[in-house]
């Protein structure tokens, strides 16, 4: 049986605004094996960003907390850590690719000096021997030049060049976690086939563990060997990615299924499910998809289905109760 890295359990978040306090993260529960992808689905606004960051220990400290759940990471309980705890953590054995390269590297320093930081920080290193892995990494990411780009400046790459750095700074330091947030969201089609080429080359010849988070099921069935899927705060759906696809369980997981361009037909209009995600103030004692989904009835609306298992498979609705168990069309 392959190990757990990271288990997270009924995870709560809540946030100071200045209309009060809101909970945008609401019992969240997923597990990710050591060698194993998931992948976290959802529109804009679902959590899983917010999630990612609570991994890393970086919610704004003054702003948001956690009141309830843990985050258990290699065996060890991080869900309260002080940052500088979490400082030999992050960049360490967990490391982090931002989906915007260019806000995500600092302007004012060069490739090598920003690529230092983690070595100088986490490795007893020569300052010899610290060029030396930082042109041995940029390499192993295909960036030409490796020995010219270290002395240049973030505005002087492409944007696939400045991914690229971003995914080595994250290597640098062998972690047994990368979380990618969008990594590839502001790339155009051809380049982003090129990262995800590369993270699947990287992740195999490294043994590491990847939480991949996008709002692209494509993405999704490239990378992925399970999948969670994340609305208003909650997970809704999770199965492992064949699964997911040939038998989705929730509607909201259909939608966004059927939302992909591929099952569309050629000429006629793109689906796409009507709504928006709620705020997290907007959401009701009911199912949060209630409003937005073609399955609702009254049950939906008055109370918030619990979690139902079918295997594997795990679904939040009350289509799935056992004296119930709609098959979505």
């Amino acid at each position: 049986m392959t190990e757990v890295l990271l288990e997270i359990k009924d995870l709560g978040i809540q946030f100071k605004t200045g209309e009060g306090v809101v909970q945008p993260i609401r019992g969240v529960n997923f597990s990710l094996k050591k060698g194993e992808t998931l992948g976290v689905v959802g529109e804009s606004g679902s959590g899983k960003s917010v999630t990612s960051l609570a991994i890393m220990g970086l919610l704004p400290e003054k702003k948001s907390k956690i009141v309830s759940g843990s985050i258990h990471f290699n065996n060890q309980d991080v869900t309260h850590l002080k940052d500088r705890q979490f400082r030999k953590l992050r960049g360490n054995e967990i490391s982090m690719i931002f989906q915007e390269p260019m806000t995500s590297l600092n302007p004012v320093f060069t490739i090598g000096e920003q690529l230092s930081e983690p070595l100088k920080q986490h490795k007893k290193m020569a300052k010899k021997d610290r060029k030396e892995a930082i042109i041995n990494i940029l390499k192993q990411v295909g960036i030409p030049r490796a020995e010219q780009i270290i002395n240049e400046y973030p505005h002087q790459l492409s944007g696939g060049m400045r991914q690229r750095v971003m995914i080595s700074l994250a290597l640098l330091c062998d972690p047994k976690l990368l979380i990618c947030d969008e990594p590839t969201t502001a790339l155009d089609v051809t380049i982003q086939a090129q990262i995800l080429e590369l993270m699947k080359q990287i992740k195999s010849e490294k043994d590491m563990s990847l939480l991949f988070i996008t709002h692209d099921l494509g993405v999704v069935a490239e990378m992925c060997d399970r999948v969670v899927v994340m609305y208003a705060g909650e997970i809704v759906e999770s199965a492992e990615i064949n699964e997911l696809f040939d038998n989705p369980l929730h509607p909201y997981t259909k939608g966004l299924i059927d939302s992909l361009p591929t099952n569309n037909t050629r000429k006629s209009r793109l689906f796409s499910i009507k709504g928006q995600v709620p705020r997290p103030d907007e959401i009701g004692k009911g199912c949060a998809f209630a409003n937005r989904c073609p399955y609702a009835f009254d049950k939906c609306i008055a109370s918030a289905p619990p979690t139902f298992s079918t295997g594997e498979h795990l679904s939040k609705c009350w289509l799935q109760e056992p004296e119930r168990q709609v098959k979505i069309q």
